[in-house]
């Protein structure tokens, strides 16, 4: 009478086992190889970019809001250190853009558009800084007025035509300074943005609160955003268009 034997397992498909490896190490190295690619042709300004791209990858970074918040924090910082600049300025970071405020007369005399030497070298000493950070910053100025008739002496009649005229020459230096014309932009806004009362309840001048609101305002913005194409290696392009950033 035979014996019965045990169950046995089913043998192990050792050549199934031995394919899943090898593609997993296939797919490893394919993508060692794809890595290597992108990083074939190495340039400054390309390598930059592209690993920009791999650490959105990793991070999932959508936004430069933080990056450039970051920059001009320093750049605040730096400003509030300057022994020239410290006590004549004021900064504040708004919607990922720098704001330096030059308050009363600091930059111009009453009724002028003229840059003094003095005036012109604190102004010269906040490019360079700005300039050291990036060149390509675009650049806003604002000029602002008190609500005061404008004296005969001046060249200029209106408000208007004065702090648009003030704006201009604190871009023309920025442009003197080597930015690019295309980054630089001069408003005049006259006495519209008043930040104090002209006058008290009586509609008494109020010189101190004038001084406040003859300003010139420089916002300092992130480059602008351009389509380009960013080199893979092997004559493979991608577009980074950073629309979303």
């Amino acid at each position: 009478m035979g014996v019965l034997s045990a169950n046995k397992p089913e043998p192990v498909n050792t050549s199934m086992l031995s394919l899943v490896t090898y593609a997993d190490m296939m797919t490893l190295i394919c993508c060692f190889f794809i890595l290597m690619m992108v990083f074939a042709n190495y340039d400054p300004p390309g390598a930059v970019g592209k690993m920009e791209e791999v650490a959105k990858a990793f991070t999932g970074q959508k936004e430069k809001g933080k990056v450039s918040s970051t920059k001009f924090t320093v750049m605040q910082d730096m400003i509030s250190k300057h022994p020239e600049l410290k006590d004549l300025i004021k900064t504040s970071i708004v919607d990922n853009s720098l704001v330096i405020t030059f308050t009363g007369s600091i930059l111009f005399d009453k009724d002028s558009y003229d840059l003094s030497d003095e005036s012109r070298f604190l102004l010269d000493s906040l490019i360079d800084l700005i300039k050291v950070k990036d060149a390509n910053y675009r650049i806003l100025v604002e000029g602002h007025d008190d609500n005061q008739p404008i004296g005969k002496d001046s060249k200029l009649t209106t408000h208007w035509a004065l702090s648009s005229a003030r704006a201009s020459a604190v871009v023309s230096r920025f442009e003197y300074f080597g930015f690019d014309p295309q980054n630089l932009v001069a408003i005049g806004l006259a006495d519209t943005k008043p930040i104090a009362p002209n006058e008290d309840e009586k509609g008494e001048p109020m010189p101190g609160n004038m001084r406040i609101n003859r300003r010139i305002v420089i916002k300092v913005l992130e480059p602008q955003n351009k389509s380009k194409l960013v080199r893979l290696g092997l004559g493979v392009y991608f577009t980074n268009d950073n629309k979303g950033e």
